[in-house]
């Protein structure tokens, strides 16, 4: 039905996941310089480049520098899992945790998301409403780097994509806030790439969707010098899957093109914000030796559960397993108006 000749030229937010990106620069702490263009230079500096090297990483690859100390909390005594057991601030088994069969899983997954409820009734005036529970790693020069403490995440994003969101995350510094909506041509705004209008132009089979993953330009400044388009790919398969609504044929093209992007692998046993166990794929992060990326699943629904960020590494200051970024989908929805609940 689709096809990528007729596809709109529009570039993915630059990062991994935009809650993930949003989350870090909200917790890195820099020193103020009242200069605008300053301020966006360093941030462009810390996450460039942007798609080849996440946010996330970025902040790693600081702690790494700084020899600043990582702890899992979520503000509790509660363990983390350094005994062996996984919870949602470690994986201890980190780098002999992971198997093969990704291929067969993404096609299961697949499956069930070609199977899921189509969106055919769903109106332009209507609004996805996604909420979830989310904690990231602080990073900064003089401030104690930690998993910070879990706190929840609604938002709100107009199905054509022609009006502004809502974000509300009073834990993490946000509440109420708008959010843009096509704020200037060809820049898209937070909703302009996974307004549900917008996937339903995205392929429909697996070659196409696999060729438009590769296929985004590099939003991150980089120039493309020293791409991964497997490494792009997948964090581009995570971007669109976190905090919108996928529809059924372009859902199910997806897990099979990301099937096809060399090195992801399965964990078997993950473990998303909200305490819940699921099988993950993952891909080590080929441009930040030292990271690896899940997207977390229900093991017997296969739905999308959460996602996170572990170090693989061990150094004097961060042990390998911690988990550096941490979310869980607890709701997805439509409804009528933004602000509203299901």
């Amino acid at each position: 039905m689709n096809d990528t000749t007729s596809l709109p030229e529009k570039d993915l937010p630059p990062g991994r996941h935009r809650h993930l990106k949003e989350h870090l620069m909200r917790e890195i702490r820099q020193t103020p310089t009242g200069d605008e263009d300053q301020r966006a230079a360093r941030r462009r500096k810390w996450l460039r480049p942007a798609v080849a090297g996440p946010a996330l990483a970025g902040a790693l690859t600081l702690a790494v520098i700084a020899g600043i100390a990582v702890t899992g909390s979520d503000g509790t005594a509660a363990p983390v899992g350094k005994d062996g057991r996984a919870t949602y601030a470690f994986a201890p088994k980190v780098n002999g945790d992971t198997t093969g069969g990704a291929a067969e899983l993404l096609d299961r997954i697949a499956t069930v998301a070609a199977h899921s409820p189509a969106g055919d009734t769903v109106r332009d005036d209507q609004f996805v409403y996604i909420r979830s529970r989310v904690a990231a790693a602080t990073v900064g020069e003089g401030v104690e780097t930690k998993l910070a403490a879990l706190h929840g995440r609604e938002v709100w994003l107009s199905v054509d994509g022609t009006r502004p969101g809502l974000l509300r995350e009073p834990g993490g510094g946000l509440d109420n806030e708008e959010l843009e909506h096509d704020p200037a041509p060809g820049r898209p705004g937070y909703e302009e790439s996974t307004n549900y209008r917008h996937l339903q132009t995205l392929p429909t089979t697996t070659d196409a969707m696999l060729k438009w993953l590769r296929s985004q330009p590099d939003s991150g400044g980089s120039g493309g010098e020293g791409r991964n388009s497997d490494q792009d790919a997948f964090v581009r398969v995570g971007d669109l899957l976190n905090e919108s609504l996928m529809p059924p044929d372009v859902g199910a093209a997806l897990f099979r093109a990301a099937a096809r992007i060399r090195g992801v692998v399965v964990v078997p046993d993950a473990v998303n914000a909200a305490g819940r166990h699921g099988v993950a794929v993952t891909r080590y992060d080929a441009y930040n030796d030292g990271v690896r990326d899940e997207l977390i699943f229900d093991r017997k629904t296969l739905e999308l559960i959460g996602s996170r960020s572990v170090a693989t590494k061990a150094t004097d200051s961060i042990e390998a397993g911690q988990v550096m970024f941490t979310s869980a989908v607890l709701d997805r929805a439509v409804v009528d108006a933004k602000g509203r609940r299901p």
